[in-house]
């Protein structure tokens, strides 16, 4: 899927503008000013206060989902030419798309100096950084996706820091998570996974926020494949029915699934000539020779050997299994 992407314009000069474009004059040369003596000598400029950079150690933003724990750091450096010491405000969002139904993200952080997190109870602080010139100081922040974790729930850890005289602009930072839905994998019973997925999606109705999408892929026995929002959810809708053995641990990628979701060309690989057998339909176990293949519709049309009078059929490529090539037009 392809999103639109927004991007800083770029002007350009024409070739008109740039031929009237006029060269500036030459300032003349200044002199010197030399005061006069017993006049006061205008105090000298006190040097710019150096500025302060708060960074995202890694990405500033990352989808997640439901419980995961990730981890968010970020990277506080002073351009000061002396030790100075830091204010850094630390601020906890919470963003549902149902107000007032979703779940609290436990955030736990680890402060400079320290050894191990500790849970951030409320959703606004403030602690002092000292910052020794030329230094960087990292910080990190442990969230936890809850398992009622809505798709596109945000949390997001909006950072502040200062110098503690206030000399200069404030740095600024935000971190965040995004709850996304993920693919799960359901194993079952052998030829039971149609069962499986019609009793589950009876239940995903109900439960509209849970499973998304189920998946059945033909060419893969024993396994079901759902969408949803967490695995505690999905493993909960499956109590009780028959022949679902369970989740796989773990969240299985799109790429993982994705050549499932492409279908097999039934007649890829049969050619023209070519003996086979026929492993459906009503000349079940016959064999004959291929007369023509019809890659579009997926069909093969054949000739039975043992037959008195040759008469054409045509059968699905998935009901023919092949014996032996011959020479002559391929259809894959």
């Amino acid at each position: 899927m392809e999103g639109n992407s927004g991007g800083d314009g770029i002007g350009l000069i024409t070739g008109e503008d740039a031929v009237h474009r006029v060269a500036p004059k030459t300032a003349p040369e200044a002199r010197p000013v030399v005061p006069s003596p017993g006049s006061p000598v205008p105090p000298a400029r006190p040097p710019a206060a150096g500025q302060l950079t708060l960074k995202a150690a890694d990405d500033e933003s990352r989808f997640v989902t439901a419980g995961t724990i990730t981890t968010l750091s970020a990277v506080l450096t002073s351009q000061r030419p002396e030790p100075t010491t830091v204010q850094v405000s630390v601020e906890i969002a919470y963003t549902s798309t149902y107000p007032g139904e979703g779940a609290d993200w436990p955030v736990r952080w680890l402060l400079p100096g320290k050894r191990s997190f500790s849970d951030l109870v409320a959703r606004r602080e403030k602690f002092m950084v000292p910052l020794s010139p030329g230094h960087s100081v990292p910080f990190a922040f442990e969230v936890t996706a809850p398992v009622g974790v809505r798709y596109g729930d945000r949390l997001e850890v909006r950072l502040t820091a200062r110098f503690d005289d206030s000399t200069s602009n404030d740095a600024t930072l935000t971190l965040a998570l995004i709850a996304r839905q993920a693919i799960l994998a359901i194993k079952t019973s052998r030829g039971y996974e149609r069962e499986v997925a019609d009793t589950l999606l009876a239940r995903a109705e109900e439960k509209p926020d849970v499973v998304f999408a189920l998946l059945v892929p033909a060419a893969l026995r024993g396994y079901v494949f759902a969408e949803g929002m967490s695995f505690e959810g999905v493993h909960e809708m499956l109590k009780g029915i028959r022949k679902a053995r369970g989740l796989v641990a773990g969240e299985t990628t799109l790429k993982e699934v994705e050549p499932l979701l492409v279908p097999k060309i039934t007649v890829e690989g049969f050619v023209e000539g070519a003996i086979v057998e026929l492993i459906s339909g009503p000349f079940k176990g016959e064999k004959a020779r291929v007369k023509k293949i019809d890659q579009a519709k997926e069909e093969i049309t054949v000739e039975l050997i043992e037959a008195v009078v040759p008469i054409p059929v045509t059968v699905r490529g998935d009901h023919v299994r092949m014996l032996e090539k011959g020479g002559g037009k391929s259809g894959g």
